[in-house]
């Protein structure tokens, strides 16, 4: 069931918060190879799953999120939890309680588990020499994906109803994909990351991972503490990139994306192609993002490198070497591609892309093969996804079909601060693709 089923199942006295929380512990337990959770106290769980119980039948009610048990990501602080972020080195400073996660215990949320990710969420496979790998909800042999890895399986296996992500790059919408759970990155500074442990500040994004769209709209709503109206959708018009897909798709996603886009027709929608060309996005992105990340880290990195494992070590001393010229660069570069992107949005609703160009690979997996050749793995993945938070864009990830038995996710982007038009899309999508 989904959030939203839980709540009604709460308010009409047919469950309680402690019911909820045993059948999350349970399915931890039954789910443990996947190494979703970071962090656990069931005893201290179920004392305020208890405590929520008790005021819930006496009437007394927190908030909307009242006794709904939730799973939180690595880097944000909550209170009376560890904060480690998937990392040996030392963190910089951080407050006990970040205020996203305030605004989920203020709505009365059981914030009962914080979940695993890749190291400093700089990666997004999932897999962390540390930690150990997240496995995939579906094939344990697989890749869950990052950096919310851990969110999106915990979600995907029912060890509590939704989860709170970050994406700086795809890592709420890669590990929604190969799991086969919806996530939304909500426009930039929709959801504040205030008290978290930040990798790109101008670039990161909070949002939830969830197993519904109108659970996705929910949470957003709680966690801007704003409400976000959802658009009438009628006949939409979705713009699809085909020069900026050319060669960046592996030959079954491909297939299952162009029998979407002959299908929507049917059902109501337009399908037109525009013109994204985004050139050199790939490179703006990684200049910025680790000028930005080495500058957060810089203390740990002079003083205990070997805190960070090998891989994320080399990107941040590679973020080190890059001047201040070369951000600024990357910065007025940025610019010039969101006019791209304002341009493909005219005269559409929205434009759809898959997530991911294959399915989730096998564990260990450095390179894939697309349609343009072979490709290294983060190149491959992220360059889907990370236009549309480099932007600061509305992007919605939800399941539109199986590839090899495994979930392909679809996105829906729109323009910034269109995130109520952005969820009512994926909410017409969602309700016919079954």
């Amino acid at each position: 069931m989904d959030l939203l089923e839980a709540k009604r199942l709460l308010e009409t006295g047919r469950t309680t918060p402690l019911a909820l929380l045993e059948e999350a512990l349970e399915r931890a337990k039954a789910f443990q190879d996947r190494n979703a959770l970071a962090y656990l106290d069931e005893e201290a769980a179920r004392k305020e799953a208890l405590a929520l119980t008790e005021e819930l039948r006496r009437g007394q009610v927190r908030g909307p999120l009242h006794g709904l048990p939730l799973t939180v990501k690595d880097l944000f602080p909550v209170k009376g939890m560890p904060t480690r972020a998937g990392t040996k080195a030392p963190l910089p400073p951080l407050p006990e309680e970040a205020r996203a996660v305030r605004r989920l215990r203020e709505a009365g949320a059981l914030l009962f588990a914080k979940t695993n990710m890749h190291e400093i969420a700089l990666g997004i496979t999932g897999e962390n020499p540390w930690t150990g790998p997240v496995r995939n909800a579906v094939d344990p042999s697989r890749q869950a994906g990052g950096s919310s890895g851990g969110s999106a399986v915990a979600v995907a296996l029912g060890i509590g109803l939704a989860s709170l992500g970050t994406d700086t790059g795809g890592s709420i919408r890669i590990p929604a994909g190969f799991n086969g759970v919806v996530g939304f990155k909500p426009s930039y500074g929709r959801v504040s990351l205030e008290g978290a442990l930040p990798l790109s500040r101008s670039t990161d994004h909070a949002g939830p991972l969830t197993r519904s769209v109108r659970d996705a709209h929910f949470l957003t709503e709680i966690l801007a503490g704003e409400s976000i109206p959802l658009e009438g959708v009628q006949n939409p018009v979705f713009g699809v990139p085909l020069d900026f897909l050319e060669g960046r798709l592996g030959v079954e996603v491909r297939k299952a994306f162009t029998r979407l886009l002959e299908d929507l027709p049917a059902l109501r929608a337009e399908v037109r192609e525009v013109s994204l060309p985004l050139e050199g996005v790939y490179e703006v992105y990684t200049r910025l993002v680790r000028y930005e990340a080495a500058r957060i880290h810089e203390k740990a990195l002079k003083e205990h490198p070997e805190g960070f494992s090998p891989q994320v070590r080399e990107a941040l001393l590679a973020g080190l070497a890059l001047t201040e010229k070369d951000y600024r660069d990357a910065v007025a570069e940025r610019e010039a591609l969101r006019l791209e992107l304002v341009k493909a949005l005219r005269g559409v609703d929205a434009l759809l892309l898959p997530v991911q160009p294959l399915p989730a690979p096998p564990l260990g997996t450095e390179e894939v093969e697309l349609e343009s050749g072979r490709k290294g793995h983060r190149e491959a993945f992220i360059t889907l996804t990370l236009p549309f938070s480099l932007l600061g864009v509305p992007t919605l990830a939800l399941p539109f079909a199986k590839v090899e038995g495994m979930p392909v996710g679809l996105q829906v982007v729109g323009a910034y601060g269109e995130d109520g038009k952005v969820l009512a899309l994926g909410g017409w999508l969602e309700a016919r693709l079954g």
